[in-house]
């Protein structure tokens, strides 16, 4: 085997083995609520999920060298006390990890609608767990993540549990794995934006030129067992 393409594939390995890591947790938690809904007496109010506050902590400080925050977005309709309701948590750099408020009023100036985000609807509609991204969180952190985001269902409707992983720490995985500064190479997103990329040129959250993609001399599925739950992709781009 060639040189790059070992590169390659150890640099695939690695991130598909780091987001995996993470998916698997967070199914584990998806899992805990759909029981939680089956099990309750009724229609499950807010009460049945009072567990996820500490689920949702020990994930955020287990994976915190990858994502910056967690949550849970409900089905709409599906909580007696309110039509839509988000329960979302950051990390923060000691202790535990804080609630981050939402503006859930669709009177409101600053209504956060997260019925209609990727993120929500995408996994909702697919049935399945999958990466959504990268995209420009204005309704948080502001700056470019990744979603990872597990369904969660139930007889009320379809819950979303995710989590946000931050471009810098996945380049990070990315850099320690490849371990090559030529030719350049660019981890890829589904809507054409660089996830990473080991040449300063090329930034992480644009979307990829024409011109660039002209250069392609490979490509290189992260995940070939699932493309479809993290359709990313590893290209090497001729100088």
């Amino acid at each position: 085997m060639d040189p790059l393409t070992e590169a390659l594939e150890r640099t695939a390995g690695a991130i598909s083995s780091s987001i995996n890591g993470v998916f698997a947790d967070l199914e584990e938690i998806a899992a805990a609520v759909t029981a939680a809904a089956n099990a309750a007496p009724g229609i499950p109010r807010r009460g049945e999920f009072l567990f996820l506050k500490q689920e949702l902590a020990n994930f955020i400080k287990l994976h915190s060298t990858l994502i910056v925050g967690a949550g849970i977005a409900y089905a709409p309709g599906s909580l007696p006390e309110a039509p839509h309701w988000l329960e979302w948590w950051r990390a923060q750099p000691k202790g535990e990890p804080k609630f981050v408020t939402h503006d859930l009023n669709p009177e409101s100036l600053n209504y956060y609608d997260y019925t209609t985000r990727e993120w929500f609807t995408l996994p909702s509609t697919a049935g399945r767990p999958l990466a959504v991204g990268p995209y420009v969180d204005f309704g948080g952190i502001n700056s470019s993540i990744i979603t990872l985001c597990v369904p969660a269902p139930t007889a009320q409707g379809i819950h979303v549990l995710g989590c946000d992983l931050t471009l810098a720490n996945l380049e990070g995985v990315f850099l320690r794995a490849l371990q090559l500064r030529d030719p350049a190479v660019v981890l890829l997103g589904p809507n054409g934006r660089v996830i990473a990329s080991n040449n300063a040129r090329i930034a992480t959250g644009t979307l990829l030129l024409d011109k660039d993609l002209q250069r392609a001399t490979s490509s290189m599925d992260v995940s070939s067992e699932v493309p479809a739950r993290l359709p990313w992709k590893l290209i090497t781009l001729k100088d």
